[in-house]
């Protein structure tokens, strides 16, 4: 498994490549970030009563490297009223000895005697928050220095946002030999720009493939998160599950602009969960957020144009679960009787809805052979959208 430096000084150029001022603009927010590290969160929320607590929760198991690289990466951010919470599942390696030497006092560990799963281990982080709003940041994510804060500034115009939404980019790494790494940069809106808009304007830009979004980098507020059940149990589709209802209960923040990264190791890809079980979750979990927009919504026509996004939504990520399954090794005929098979899941879906979401470049990553298709990804002929 690859290891980045992600410490406060580390040269972050090798992991965007020739994206301009990455270190520099590092370095202009470091110096708040060391002011806050010697204060707890306790003291953090006494020093800006007016401004919300914030819990960003790390949930771990036995990934000792990876943990504390995301903890390093959260101590820098220059927002004060922040609480880092990491609960381990059980872990047999490092990771407790590792977390005992960092030496910041927003830092809380908590740990499980007996592995709850991750799903358990995800709502164990949510009773345990202290703050008003809540980050779930996966072990493998790290964050830009002002995330937080950014996401605040629109609380801040506007109080009491159930979501603020932020974009972020995808890091992939050893995807085709050891120490292969490539940066899918975020999505960017070219509809909205950053400030607070409709819920329902934000989530028809994400339905359509047109931003980056995920639970990783968002802020939620806790109350409403507890409210709705916790972390959602779909495990192959938990995340829109989670966080999409948010979206539904009016005004949200945008924070346009790349404020996080998620890591995608290889193994991630070729193991875990089928093509068809990604599919029927995603369909349940469709089905669900179907259901709250008929609550949510007054507007008929909104709520239909939504409730049609949502299903538009499953024929591309058809496409997304082919693709996987392809790059992970998967034969062509293979593909095509999973596709035959999934066609009572599909059923829901117009033609319109496949010839709107599936793309050539996504057809011919299904198409081609994977070698072929290998070979176009690492040389930059290929772009995942």
């Amino acid at each position: 498994m690859a290891s980045f430096d992600l410490r406060e000084g580390a040269d972050l150029s090798p992991l965007f490549g020739d994206r301009p001022n990455v270190n520099a603009v590092r370095q202009d927010e470091r110096s708040a970030a060391a002011r806050i590290r010697s204060k707890s969160s306790e003291e953090c929320r006494a020093a800006g009563a007016a401004r919300p607590l914030v819990t960003v929760a790390i949930p771990t198991f036995n990934r000792a490297d990876l943990v504390e690289q995301c903890v390093r990466s959260v101590m820098e951010q220059t927002y004060p009223n922040i609480e880092i919470l990491v609960s381990d599942n059980a872990s047999s390696d490092e990771t407790l000895k590792r977390l005992s030497a960092i030496d910041d006092k927003r830092l809380r560990v908590v740990t499980s005697q007996t592995n709850v799963g991750a799903i358990g281990n995800f709502n164990k982080c949510i009773d345990e928050a202290r703050g008003d709003y809540f980050v779930l940041a996966a072990d493998d994510n790290f964050y830009r220095p002002q995330f937080v804060e950014k996401c605040v500034r629109l609380i801040e115009i506007e109080p009491n946002l159930p979501i603020v939404l932020a974009a972020y980019d995808v890091l992939i790494v050893n995807e085709f030999s050891d120490n292969d790494r490539r940066v899918v940069p975020a999505r960017l809106s070219k509809k909205l720009s950053t400030g607070v808009w409709q819920g329902t304007d934000i989530l028809q830009e994400y339905l359509h493939g047109r931003i980056s979004a995920q639970l990783l980098s968002s802020l939620v507020r806790t109350d409403i998160l507890r409210r709705n059940g916790g972390y959602n149990p779909h495990p192959c589709a938990s995340d829109e599950a989670t966080w999409i209802p948010f979206l539904l209960e009016g005004r949200a923040g945008l924070v346009n602009e790349p404020c996080a990264t998620y890591m995608v190791l290889r193994e991630s890809v070729t193991e875990g969960f089928t093509a068809d079980q990604r599919l029927s979750d995603l369909c349940a979990v469709m089905d669900e957020l179907s259901d709250v927009a008929e609550e949510k919504i007054p507007d008929p026509a909104l709520r239909a144009r939504i409730q049609r996004l949502l299903t538009r939504y499953v024929a591309y990520m058809a496409a997304v679960n082919l693709v996987i399954y392809r790059r992970g090794g998967g034969r062509l005929p293979d593909a095509v009787r999973t596709l035959w098979s999934w066609r009572g899941l599909l059923g829901r879906c117009s033609l319109a809805d496949f010839l709107t979401t599936w793309r050539l470049r996504s057809v011919s990553r299904i198409i081609f052979p994977s070698p072929v298709a290998r070979w176009a990804t690492k040389i930059g002929l290929d772009k995942i959208g």
